[in-house]
């Protein structure tokens, strides 16, 4: 006779693994194949198994984990004599739950009995050789898994159970599962759905035809795969090699063997200070770092202890590390660098919108936007969902810009060129780089925010995760898909940090909250707020600013030099007269040599805000600087304008110039006539001014200032930077006087000439 199966659906109460097994069980019927439904182990009409079952679960009988455990796996001895006399009749038996659910409850959710290798011992004896043919784990967000089962079970001995207890049952499941390779089905779809996915585990397990029951080897517990890093440390460098030998008052001492392993994977492996080789992934220095919390040794002893087994590669033992050692705190240690080609510049400023990363990004400064793509197509995005007659006027219109820019920013290259004052004999490398540098600072403002162009990133896996999360919230879809290509390219190196942003309860709703909070804010603004355009011509605006007197930051100059409290300093201070207290500004400003040189850190308590307006090319130069707060933009548009560069009109370039722009209203006025309001921001240009707000401080001004108003900056944020400077001085006109790098001064002719000679310089220093 041909044996049937044994299938167990297993999973958290209210996963809905009943209704699995009723689904599972209708369509065998149909197909004429005996079946029997079990519910493990009380419902396989075995009295002594009811019985038992029903002691456990009586309140009325108080009884300790070890009780449960040894009454639980005594009815399961008892009950899978039924299954097992079935399965060997040829009757398909489907059973809730079997003895994971022991695992989970008693194990990882009570956790008062930490013997795994004894409840599992206690297990294998009641189970005997009645392993399930199939184990298919279903598994659901806690919180979905509360909601479904609030009604259920009143009065049961499991009734009640808080929400921590309930994750780390869940997480003992998930566990439990991959350690024995059980397949786990996310069960958050409709019942459709989730069936499809358990009948296709099915239907491979009906295929196989055997006599003989499947077997499954004991895996190790999470604490032992931990525990036993010293005995796996072996298996590196070979099984007679060992890397540690541990003494009885628990110190270890490192073997030659381990020394000659650290030497590849630390720069110093005897020294206080060391840095980590490429030998070891991000994920595992990261998680190697998260142990310095609970543990005393030397860091390159753990390193040798828990991690060098294959490497540290072991992605379950990494996960439990960051699990048991905190999500977050681990995250910020290991970082990825991941690049976005062909994003619009509507996009670019979502990708640089975090503060925490490093963003590089193709310059309009340096590059000729040109040239054609292999199937003649200029570089700028174009959204595959607009309808056919809108996306014809889009490409069109696109092409007419590109096409004018294409010939203007070489026609003004020429211009630059012929018209130089630098003799014949200087005009080198640097002086091409220079002029090329000038003619694409005055000619980009035509340029369109849909211009596409490479972003180059630098995050921790928290910075990541952040940044992807906000990705997938946005109601841009451009960045919606990015977002999305950049969780599944991530996850292929970083996949232990990024398991959370799809997880319904975790980052799934910090999505929603996202984007629902952001669309309610939009419909209130709109309801309660005339849709005008401000009509204030100041395109620079300190909008508020603290302290009012600058120089009431002289006591926090002062606090790290005194014992006395911040109020005693301040009591005594307001007690000198005002040039004992501009001294002692002075003197914490001190003398600087360059730029570089920034005063201390009380300068970061005074702050200053700033309204804006400027071209889009300025926006997306001064949005890069991280130390700020307050960073928020309006919606593109072309309703504020545009300036026409001195350069150009100098150039007889200026009807093209305007040409541009007209294209790009009236491709922004179809675009939201065809219902593409959001997406009418890629027909607006670089040069179209747009409305933000930042604020940063003191110590930032130093730094933003000075470095922004450089010769060798772009004209258009240096201009704006010089009255933002002006206006700062007029209400603290000491700390604008200490910044003394300020550059005010003109230079007409080639500002990037200096700083291109200096890197042509360097450039042959480094020649052989």
């Amino acid at each position: 006779m041909i044996r049937g199966k044994y299938i167990v659906i297993e999973g958290p109460e209210g996963v809905g693994k009943t209704t699995q097994i009723r689904m599972i069980a209708q369509q065998l019927r149909a197909s004429g194949l005996p079946v029997r439904q079990f519910r493990e182990p009380d419902s396989q009409s075995d009295l002594t198994a009811r019985s038992i079952r029903h002691l456990t679960q009586d309140p009325n009988y108080p009884m300790n984990t070890r009780t449960e455990v040894l009454l639980y796996n005594a009815a399961r001895s008892q009950s899978l004599q039924v299954i097992k006399s079935s399965v060997e009749q040829g009757i398909i038996c489907l059973v809730d739950r079997n003895y994971l659910t022991t695992l989970a409850l008693q194990y990882y959710g009570r956790g008062d009995v930490p013997d795994y290798e004894t409840i599992n011992n206690i297990i294998g004896f009641a189970v005997g050789n009645m392993e399930p043919d199939l184990t298919v784990v279903l598994d659901a967000p806690v919180v979905q898994l509360l909601e479904r089962t609030k009604d259920r079970y009143q009065g049961e001995r499991f009734d009640g159970l808080d929400r921590e207890f309930l994750e780390r049952v869940r997480a003992g499941y998930l566990w439990e599962a991959k350690q024995r390779g059980f397949p786990i089905v996310f069960a958050v779809d409709s019942e459709d759905e989730v069936f499809k996915a358990v009948w296709s585990q099915v239907t491979k397990t009906l295929a196989i035809r055997t006599s003989k029951p499947a077997e499954s080897s004991q895996p190790a517990s999470v604490a032992k795969i931990i525990n036993e890093s010293t005995e796996s440390s072996k298996e590196v460098l070979g099984s007679d090699i060992e890397l540690l030998i541990k003494h009885d008052d628990g110190t270890f001492t490192i073997t030659e063997a381990g020394y000659e392993l650290l030497d590849k994977s630390v720069t110093d492996s005897k020294g206080n200070v060391y840095a980590f080789s490429e030998h070891f992934s991000p994920v595992t220095i990261a998680a190697a770092m998260a142990r310095l919390s609970r543990r005393g040794d030397d860091m390159r002893i753990t390193l040798l202890d828990e991690f060098a087994a294959g490497g540290g590669k072991d992605e379950q033992l990494l996960k439990r590390v960051i699990t048991a050692y905190g999500d977050d705190s681990v995250q910020q240690l290991a970082g990825q660098h991941i690049v976005v080609e062909n994003a619009s510049n509507l996009l670019t400023k979502k990708l640089e919108w975090g503060r925490l990363a490093s963003y590089l990004e193709q310059s309009t400064r340096y590059i000729f936007f040109d040239q054609k793509d292999k199937e003649g197509n200029y570089r700028y995005f174009t959204p595959e969902y607009l309808d056919a007659n809108t996306k014809k006027l889009y490409v069109k219109a696109m092409d007419e810009i590109f096409d004018t820019y294409s010939h203007m920013v070489r026609d003004l290259t020429d211009y630059i060129r012929s018209n130089s004052s630098v003799p014949l004999n200087e005009q080198d490398a640097a002086w091409k780089g220079a002029t090329r540098a000038q003619a694409c600072d005055a000619i980009r403002p035509v340029l369109p925010v849909a211009t596409t162009s490479t972003v180059g990133i630098y995050a921790s896996g928290q910075a990541l995760e952040s940044l992807i999360a906000h990705l997938l919230s946005d109601e841009l879809p451009e960045a919606h898909a990015v977002g999305r290509q950049m969780l599944k390219q991530a996850r292929k190196v970083l996949s232990t940090f990024l398991e959370r942003i799809d997880i319904n309860e975790r980052g799934v709703v910090a999505q929603i909250y996202r984007a629902e909070t952001y669309q309610k804010v939009k419909q209130f603004t709109e309801k309660n707020l005339p849709q005008t355009y401000a009509d204030e011509k100041s395109e620079v605006t300190l909008s508020s600013y603290w302290p009012r007197n600058e120089l009431d930051l002289v006591p926090d100059m002062l606090y790290e030099h005194s014992h006395l409290s911040l109020q005693n300093i301040t009591d005594f201070v307001d007690t000198w007269s005002y040039d004992k207290r501009e001294k002692a500004f002075r003197a914490y400003i001190g003398e600087r040599f360059n730029r570089r040189h920034r005063p201390g850190r009380a300068l970061e308590k005074a702050h200053y805000s700033w309204d804006l307006l400027c071209d889009y090319g300025i926006f997306r130069d001064l949005q890069r600087h991280r130390i700020v707060d307050d960073l928020e933009w309006q919606q593109l548009t072309p309703r504020y304008g545009y300036d026409i560069p001195d350069l150009v009109e100098e150039a007889g370039l200026t009807d093209e110039f305007e040409k541009c722009f007209d294209i790009s209203l009236k491709l922004y006025s179809d675009l939201q006539a065809a219902g593409y309001g959001l997406e009418a921001q890629y027909a607006t240009l670089l040069g179209h001014k747009m409305r933000w707000k930042v604020t940063y401080n003191a110590r930032e001004a130093f730094h933003l200032h000075e470095l922004r108003t450089t010769p060798q900056g772009h004209p258009g944020y240096r201009k704006l930077v010089k009255e933002m400077h002006d206006k700062l001085a007029e209400v603290h006109p000491l700390m604008a006087e200490a910044m003394i790098f300020v550059n005010k001064d003109e230079d007409p002719e080639l500002t990037r000439l200096a700083a291109e000679r200096y890197t042509q310089y360097k450039l042959q220093q480094l020649k052989p």
